[in-house]
């Protein structure tokens, strides 16, 4: 059961085909305000006028009556827990791919487990099109600035409704029916027919027919019509006569007469006025001029709902009722922040006194510190002594000792990562400088100074494979930064950036002489640790 204790205070919008009916429910019941055609002038102006006075601003549920409803049964086979949404989306999409307002409902039916299959669920795929009066409708609410309670579609909402009425009119001396219809004629002059199976929507159809107050017989005999289409339906469900049915119609007492005698189906009938149904079911839907309109009925059931069967999804209601959501949480917690932080302030007050007591006691430490260190140092130098140079002489030679480059461990690790194979031929020592734009990249430490900047040069014979011999360069490279993480060591040429040739040949008036060819040199530059200018 979905209803809630206390029947909320909402307007609703009913989506008919001709006008959209806009209902004001709360303790006393449903009330009709307006019916507004499709076709009237500045219709998004009357609409959010009649939500926002008339109405008062009351959260606003958009129900859909309309004939255009489209409903699959759809069976999804058994998978993970996690990935069941994401396949129920994905079926949906791809059974309406042109309708943006669609839902899925899991049914209690299960698909059997066959030889091969695992079974699964069946489901409800329903949708409804982009529609102008679907546009009119989000815009008019949107305008209004009241709250979004939901987009529901009739049918599906009312088929628990249905369901607890057959329960409540079937003799304890009889089964229950497995199958029921309900038939009613609603304001906009359709008549709505929902069928359930088992307690869920199995059908549903939405025709037009006469009123009643003009013509009984005339009413009744499409009514029977439209009854026996909905019969030849049926068999496509699976319908069995031996599962029961019941039929009932919301009607005046003479005219459901007459629709008993034309209905020549095995079956329970039954016709009630809807102040009866609603007797049935609880309802206090006040006095009815118009006894067989049932639409009342559907309104106070669903409006009465704090949680509805299915509701519809889209991104025009996501885009109006998001942002309400949104901001009415935010005002929430905006009223429990400054709540806590009054309680935050009063309970506060007692330690700011005693925290400033304390910055006052401290105060008077620091002075009385800064005293005492004065009278030291007038002690100091009526000795003789300098303390401000005897400072200054410290700060230099720490400054001293910060600059000085050990070049000890630098060459012990250079030798470790030439081993036996490799040699260098020169080493330039200079203090450090500005870094170089290579370094610059690779130490991040633009502003920095390095303490020196050590350039090595190593001379590979001509007839090393250049490949071979940059191989050999780029790997010392990584054993000495490996060695001094705390350098920059880049290798400032490779074998192959020297241009030579294995034999030049030099013309002479008595003819050609060979000239040796040059041999291959690399260098790797080493930047000292950064030292602060």
């Amino acid at each position: 059961m979905s209803l809630s204790l206390f029947t909320p205070s909402r307007t609703i919008l009913m989506v008919s085909d001709d006008a959209l009916f806009i209902y004001s429910i709360g303790s006393k019941g449903v009330k009709l305000v307006e019916a507004v055609p499709w076709n009237v002038e500045k219709f998004e102006e009357s609409v959010s006028e009649i939500i926002s006075k008339e109405c008062n601003g009351k959260p606003v549920l958009i129900l859909n009556d309309m004939v255009e409803q489209h409903y699959r049964k759809e069976k999804i086979p058994k998978v993970g827990v996690m990935d069941k949404q994401n396949v129920v989306n994905r079926k949906l999409k791809v059974a309406f791919p042109n309708y943006p307002v669609r839902a899925a409902l899991a049914l209690k039916e299960k698909v059997p487990k066959g030889a091969q299959g695992a079974g699964g669920n069946i489901y409800i795929f329903a949708a409804v099109p982009a529609t102008d009066a679907f546009a009119k409708t989000i815009a008019a609410a949107r305008r209004s600035l009241a709250p979004i309670a939901g987009f529901c579609l009739l049918p599906v909402e009312s088929s628990d409704m249905i369901k607890k009425l057959s329960e409540k009119i079937t003799p304890k001396t009889e089964k229950k029916a497995k199958w029921t219809i309900f038939m009613g004629q609603h304001h906009g002059g359709g008549l709505r027919q929902i069928v359930i199976k088992d307690g869920e929507l199995a059908l549903t159809r939405m025709t037009p027919i006469v009123e009643n107050d003009n013509d009984p017989v005339t009413w009744a005999n499409e009514v029977h019509q439209e009854f026996q289409a909905t019969m030849s339906y049926l068999s496509r469900f699976g319908f069995d006569p031996s599962d029961g049915l019941n039929v009932i119609l919301i009607s005046e007492p003479n005219t459901g007469d007459i629709v008993n005698e034309l209905v020549d189906v095995q079956c329970s009938f039954y016709s009630m006025t809807a102040e009866e149904a609603a007797d049935h079911l609880k309802m206090s839907i006040g006095h009815q001029e118009v006894p067989y309109h049932a639409d009342i009925l559907h309104l106070n059931w669903i409006g009465s709902k704090s949680r509805f069967i299915l509701p519809m999804r889209a991104k025009q209601i996501a885009n109006v009722s998001q942002p309400r959501q949104i901001a009415m949480l935010a005002s929430v917690f905006l009223f429990l922040g400054a709540a806590f932080l009054g309680y935050q302030l009063l309970d506060s007050y007692q330690t700011y006194s005693e925290n400033g007591e304390q910055v006052k006691n401290t105060t008077r430490q620091i002075a009385d510190y800064k005293l005492q260190y004065q009278k030291e140092v007038k002690i100091k130098e009526d000795r003789g002594f300098d303390i401000k140079l005897i400072q200054g002489a410290l700060g230099y030679y720490k400054r001293l000792e910060d600059q000085k480059i050990d070049i000890l461990p630098l060459l012990y690790h250079l030798g470790i990562a030439l081993g036996a194979d490799m040699r260098i031929d020169r080493i330039d020592l200079k203090r450090g400088g500005n870094r170089t734009k290579v370094t610059e990249l690779l130490s991040n430490e633009k502003a920095s100074t390095p303490l020196f900047n050590a350039s090595m040069q190593l001379t590979f014979p001509s007839n090393t494979d250049a490949r071979k011999g940059n191989a050999q360069v780029k790997e010392l490279r990584e054993r000495l930064q490996k060695a001094l993480p705390d350098h920059v060591v880049v290798v400032s040429k490779l074998l192959e950036d020297y241009e030579y040739s294995e034999e030049i040949v030099v013309e002479t008036g008595n003819g050609s002489v060979p000239v040796a060819a040059q041999d291959y040199v690399a260098e790797i530059t080493i930047e000292g640790p950064s030292i602060n200018d």
